[in-house]
Order: C-alpha cells, then structure tokens, then sequence
C-alpha cells in the first residue's frame, strides 16, 4: 500500500543562495521527513533532480527553501500556493495539473474565458494549473507554451513550463495524438470517453457480474433482425448508436395479430400499427437505412399506469481516486411516452419517494435496494474505466415489476447532472463540477488527506 505523508499547510517557495542541490524545511516541518532521508528526489511535473534536505531555522513554517539551482533546473513558478506530498521517499511540489483546451494557440488565447471556473477552485487545489492548447506542446524539449493562474494577481500569465504532472483533456484530439499522451502519461492523461452504445454494451457484457443487469442488446445489421428479435422477446426497443435524449428511440411490439411501433416526435407520442411482417419490414427497410443502431431486449419499467420510470445515478471519482455514488434522482416519462428523458417531456422526482411509491416498498427494503443499485452503478463505470480513465458517469439504471434492476446505459460524455439541482441536491452538483480537478489533484499525488496527516 502506498505511504503518503501530506504536509498540512500551504507554502510558498523561498529562493536560497546555495550552488548545491538543496530543500530546505522549518525545522518542525522537516520531521515530515525520515530522520535517514538524508537526500531524496524532488518531482516537479515530469522532471526530477535528487536534493539534499536540511533544516533551517531563519524560514517560516510556510516557507520552503531551494537552492537557486533546483527552481531553475525544475522551472519552478514562484508566487505560487504550493502543497508537499511525500511518497515512499519521493518529495512532489504541486499539484501541478495541466489543462489541454485546445488544438491552437489563436483557440488557447480567446478560451481563457472559458476558465472562470478554474480561477473559483484554485484554493481548493492550489499548486500549478497550467492552459496550453496542442500546438504549444514542445515535444523535444519537454516544454509547454501556455498560461498559469497566478493567485497573487488572480491573472492567467503566458510562458514555458515544463510538462505537468498530469493533463485533463478539454479538447478534441485525433487517435494518434490521444496516443501519444496515453503513452507519455498512462492513466494521468484522462478524459470524458465517448463510446457507442454497442461499444459499452460489449465491455459490460465482458464481466460475468453484470450480465444479469444487461438487457439483451444486438447489433443492427438487416431489417429482418427486427422480425427475429421481435420473435424472442414480444418487445424490442430500436436504439441511435450514438443517441442522446432519448431521440430517435423506437419501441416494437409483437402482438396476436398485428404489429406496434411506438416512438416519440415533436413533444407528442406517436404509434403505427402493422397487420404482417411485410408491412413492417418495408417501414424498418425505409426508418433505419444507416444501420447504425443496436436492438434492445424489451424491459417493462412501466411501474405506474402510463408512465416509464427509471433512474440516474451520479458517480464521480474522488480526490482518493475512488467511485462515489453523489446522488440519485428519480425520472418519470410524461403519460404514453417510451423514454423518460426530461427533454422529451419526463420529470424529475425524488428517487427515494419514487422507490417507495412505485414499487410499494418499505423503508428498509428501499435502503437495500438502493444501496444495490450503487454497487451495480460502480461496478458498471469500473468496467468501462479499464478501458478509458474517466471520472465521472451518469448511470442510468431500472427495476421492474419483480424489482430485478437493470443497467440502461452509462453516459460518460455529457451525463446532465444539471437535473439534479431541480431537486435540491446543490452539494451533489458541488461536488460534481469540483470532481475534474479534484481526481487530478489526486492523480498529481496529492489524495485526500484523512486528517492525520498520512493518506492511503
């Protein structure tokens, strides 16, 4: 287990007149450090030197001291709020997070806008947060062209710095680039993944645990998949590779004598019925030309008359680098409708009350289940989260009747959390919008501190 001792306090760095590699500490701080640690490695981003640590009585206890020759070897800012972190020997100064805003610099110069929010969360995380686009990255020298926030004059300032310790990706960027920063970086490149709907339902459907939570999904190939599916389950939902919303989402039902299509179009519900095979193939053959859908085993989430209920549960990573389930909220689609999405007329309730309500449950049985559906939700984003470092997901999970729950799918791209704040929970959508910088922080090697002094 990895040993990591935090100094509590925040510390500006103080440049010493010294030609030897040195890290100067208060005397009191310095028993932060192993009383053998004579030298160690001092890590800045991706540079390091090895220093000699000393105690020195003249600093104050927010003071840290090195030589000329470290800050210059290491590029260190000055004037910068600065955190230590010492694990297993090694000493990091930072967090030193960098923010990958765009592909060029014009694009960099007119986002810095666009990092209102860093400016709010920087005492939060401290340290270096450095904006640089693609074209300011300096590969042969290790270099980025960028602006740092300066939080003595509340300013992004211009200049060179050396690679971050970590880069959270706020742009588009081609494989072959994503590939580069993957190899440099591992998992301290990380991102929003945006995955098809078969895609996630393939790496789902990979761990043997989640099986039984997956509704049956087929790829679309041929207009008669419609007829063969349709066989098996009676209900089959047609789903966009890449929807969102709910849009483009149609329900087919298989009954005695005739066949049903349900959807949803222009705020109003709409269903076409089909007396043979032939007639429906010919409105499949003319609807999903593309190919580019999946086929969905039909799942009855109709708990009250007329209206699908189903659930999103906001996960986040932590600043210990752990899932958290933040909060679940409750969604009812709007009468006849076969989505629940707000956008297409659903409401958003609470999702305890909905629990209770719909599935008549006791109060007991209801903290049961939810806890169920948390476990679910994070094996679910761990499962995804082997393939692409994300850090926050919005599950979207169901019971039916027999209060069997189902994963419908999990949106890591654009989860809409906004819907959480229309029922009170203003701490989940706190926690949501710090969760980016506060995984890095994590990830730059500086974890939550447990109040001791020591994280684990």
């Amino acid at each position: 287990m990895l040993e990591v001792n935090r100094m509590s306090n925040i510390y500006n760095i103080v440049p010493i007149n010294n030609d030897s590699q040195c890290l100067l500490f208060y005397p009191n701080q310095s028993k932060m450090i192993d009383e053998t640690m004579h030298t160690s490695t001092i890590h800045f981003g991706l540079q390091e030197m090895e220093v000699t640590c000393k105690s020195l009585n003249t600093l104050k206890e927010n003071e840290i001291g090195l030589s000329n020759t470290v800050i210059e070897n290491l590029q260190l800012p000055l004037g910068v709020d600065y955190e230590i972190s010492i694990q297993n020997g090694r000493i990091i100064i930072g967090p030193f997070i960098g923010i990958l805003v765009a592909d060029s610099q014009e694009v960099l110069n007119k986002s810095k806008k666009r990092l209102k929010h860093v400016i709010k969360q920087y005492p939060l995380i401290r340290g270096v947060i450095v904006a640089f686009s693609w074209e300011g990255i300096d590969r042969n020298n290790s270099k980025v062209n960028g602006y740092i926030y300066n939080p003595s004059s509340k300013k992004w300032e211009s200049g060179n710095f050396p690679f971050p310790t970590v880069i959270v990706k706020r742009t588009l960027l081609s494989r072959e680039r994503k590939k580069y920063l993957k190899n440099l970086y591992g998992s301290r490149f990380f991102h929003l993944a945006t995955l098809n709907k078969w895609k996630m339902y393939q790496r789902l459907s990979s761990n043997k645990q989640l099986l039984p939570h997956l509704p049956k999904t087929f790829l679309y190939k041929k207009p008669e998949d419609i007829i063969k599916h349709l066989k098996t389950f009676c209900t089959i939902y047609v789903k966009p590779l890449s929807g969102l919303q709910g849009i483009g989402i149609e329900k087919f039902v298989a009954e005695s004598n005739q066949y049903c299509v349900k959807y949803r179009r222009n705020k109003k519900n709409k269903t076409i019925i089909f007396s043979s095979e032939h007639e429906l193939l010919d409105y499949v053959k003319s609807k999903f030309k593309s190919k580019k859908y999946i086929i969905q085993q039909g799942i009855d989430l109709e708990l009250e008359k007329n209206h699908t209920i189903d659930f999103r549960i906001a996960l986040i990573k932590n600043q210990s680098g752990l899932w958290e389930d933040v909060g679940m909220i409750g969604r009812k689609g709007i009468k006849g409708s076969i989505v629940s999405n707000l956008s297409n007329g659903g409401k958003v309730e609470f999702a305890k009350s909905l629990l209770l309500t719909s599935l008549h449950l006791t109060e007991a049985e209801m903290v049961s289940i939810r806890q169920i559906m948390t476990d679910i939700a994070i094996k679910a984003a761990g499962e995804i989260d082997k393939h692409e470092n994300i850090f926050k997901s919005g599950v979207d999970i169901a019971i039916d009747r027999h209060r069997h729950i189902w994963i419908i799918e999990l949106n890591n791209f654009s989860p809409g959390f906004r819907s959480f704040s229309k029922v009170g929970f203003s701490d989940a959508v706190s926690k949501i919008k710090n969760s980016r910088m506060f995984y890095a922080k994590y990830l730059a090697g500086f974890p939550e501190d447990n109040g001791n002094g020591t994280s684990k």
